[in-house]
């Protein structure tokens, strides 16, 4: 029930840029990307609809692919939903979203070689998102199943996961939950960890010690109805953050759908109210580009060289994620039957372009 293919990157595609031309390396493939991990400029892995998986270790330049499949105890074949994906040490891991939920890994140099190492059949399960702290702790958050989250933490790069009892959990709200967009619903610095929710409340769920306590904190972003509030959080060090979303059922508004931190969460402040981007899935940071941050969804991209203050419509082009180089100089986007990767400009570049 698997596939293996080395494929190469087949076409250049060119991405316009506010008006601005750049090339980019794009590469399709027959699935729905919701997922890209960044390990360095060389590897990087993607996950998808179908059960699809991705790894490349040249850059981009070949990719090795396949089709993840799951045996059930009652003898049928599930090709899980991937929202999200990570590369730790010498292995991929996936998290399948909808019931049955399974955690999965391979190594690296064998995609085909894929392991269960969790999986919960039970009908409620739903998993949104996952990061890793380190190269041995990691952390899997799903919808409630009770009156909390689902959390579950890896002390051991992934190979086996224990949940968090609700007992150390705040209880969630009647309604609240979160949305498997982009793998953002989690930040993970230091030993933090902030989880964001939507739905009927949008708060942020924190813990300074890889998991082992937790609070909430209240957000003003728009919530209440059963698509609104947070898709997305990023962290770019212990204080500050910064969060977006929307209401999906009402994409051009862009109100109350982003707010930023200077105090680790304690409290939320609206940015950019009436005046930047509208609905977006995935919001990350720049690295080695302290104030500039980048939101993606299927609208566009937009990109804010203030911490979010002010923003500029990079493009319209539609994907659901994306995800910098170590370095910054590279940004690969996720999005539907497509992988692309693109030299990122700084803003003085972009200054001095529209310029000319």
């Amino acid at each position: 029930m698997r596939l293996s293919v080395k494929k190469k990157t087949h076409f250049l595609s060119i991405c316009i840029l506010s008006a601005l031309t750049f090339t980019c390396t794009a590469q399709s493939f027959d699935a729905s990307i919701r997922t890209i991990h960044v390990a360095d400029s060389n590897n990087i892995a993607f996950a998808g609809s179908g059960g699809f998986i991705g790894y490349t270790s040249n850059g981009g330049e070949t990719w090795d692919t396949t089709r993840w499949a799951v045996k059930t105890p009652k003898d049928s074949i599930i090709h899980p939903s991937f929202r999200s994906c990570y590369i730790v040490g010498n292995k991929i891991l996936a998290v399948g979203i909808a019931s049955p939920g399974f955690i999965m890994h391979a190594p690296l140099n064998d995609l085909n070689s894929s392991t269960v190492v969790h999986a919960d059949y039970d009908e409620r399960t739903f998993w949104d998102s996952m990061q890793f702290w380190d190269s041995q702790n990691g952390i899997v958050m799903g919808d409630p199943i009770e009156d909390c989250l689902s959390i579950f933490i890896t002390n051991n790069g992934g190979d086996d996961w224990h949940s968090v009892d609700c007992s150390v959990l705040p209880p969630t709200q009647k309604g609240e939950a979160a949305f498997a967009a982009s793998n953002g619903n989690i930040s993970c610095y230091g030993s933090h960890a902030w989880i964001a929710t939507g739905g009927a409340a949008s708060r942020v769920f924190h813990t300074a010690d890889l998991g082992l306590t937790w609070n909430v904190t209240n957000t003003p972003l728009i919530q209440g109805g059963t698509m609104t509030g947070a898709f997305a959080i990023a962290f770019k060090n212990e204080n500050e953050g910064i969060m977006i979303g929307g209401d999906w059922e009402n994409q051009k508004s862009n109100v109350g759908n982003l707010a930023y931190t200077s105090d680790g969460g304690a409290n939320w402040i609206l940015r950019s109210e009436g005046i930047g981007p509208g609905y977006r899935s995935c919001i990350i940071w720049r690295p080695n580009h302290e104030s500039e941050c980048i939101a993606i969804g299927s609208k566009g991209i937009d990109r804010s060289v203030d911490n979010g203050l002010t923003w500029e419509h990079i493009s319209d082009e539609s994907y659901y994620t994306g995800r910098f180089t170590p370095d910054g100089t590279t940004l690969w986007l996720a999005g539907h039957q497509q992988i692309t990767k693109t030299t990122w400009p700084i803003a003085s570049d972009l200054k001095s372009r529209k310029e000319e």
